[in-house]
């Protein structure tokens, strides 16, 4: 068997398997932060991440606050940006836009009819 982090082979006597891949227990570390992945980790691109720096890293984020947005969380879109219900807002006026409101989208700034 040969271990997905280090590419060497496991002749230990214990051995993970995360995501149908086998791994040295050693190289279940983050591949950011590099601290031991001991009760959960996030797998992406054929590396491990803590849930930290998987967030920072990969986690979509509002174009208003440029924080990361839960999944569960509900969205307001605008072209290609997407935003906390609360971020989606007139740059100028600072009025929350609301489903079915009139705005502009220019330079990456909202404005609402009114404002633009």
């Amino acid at each position: 068997s040969v271990c997905e982090g280090c590419q060497g082979v496991i002749s230990d006597r214990f051995l993970l398997r995360l995501n149908d891949s086998l791994w040295h227990e050693r190289c279940v570390q983050c591949a950011s932060c590099q601290e031991p992945l001991q009760t959960t980790c996030f797998y992406r691109d054929k590396k491990l991440y803590c849930k930290l720096d998987y967030e920072k890293l990969f986690a979509v984020k509002c174009a208003g606050c440029l924080e990361a947005i839960a999944p569960s969380e509900l969205v307001m879109r605008a072209q290609k940006s997407v935003y906390h219900l609360r971020c989606f807002c007139c740059c100028v006026c600072e009025r929350r836009l609301q489903k079915g409101d009139e705005f502009v989208l220019k330079e990456g700034q909202l404005l609402c009819k009114g404002d633009y």
